[in-house]
């Protein structure tokens, strides 16, 4: 509450003008909203984007000549190990 002064009540005058001041906050407080508001929603939706491209990324990511239609000679230096069939005889080598 505005208090007068020395401890009086406010004047009809004082307070239409701390209601005039109150409105004019209220105005720009809503205005601020509003811009905030706008850039939550753009901000939410990029968000959005940016985990979809995140998600594919990642997916791509775990792709190999093993999993999918590419060919092994895509897979360039970090090629896995070839696996051998084989399996050991027991014999000594060279034998």
């Amino acid at each position: 509450m505005v208090s007068g002064r020395g401890g009086e009540l406010p004047s009809y005058d004082e307070l239409a003008a701390a209601v005039v001041g109150l409105t004019a906050r209220l105005d720009e407080l809503s205005a601020r909203i509003g811009v905030l508001e706008a850039d939550n929603t753009r901000l939410v939706a990029e968000n959005e984007a940016l985990r979809a491209e995140n998600a594919e990324l990642r997916r791509r990511l775990g792709l190999t000549s093993k999993n999918s239609s590419m060919p092994s000679s895509s897979e360039g230096l970090d090629k896995p190990p070839a696996t051998s069939t084989r399996t050991r005889s027991g014999r000594k080598p060279g034998k």
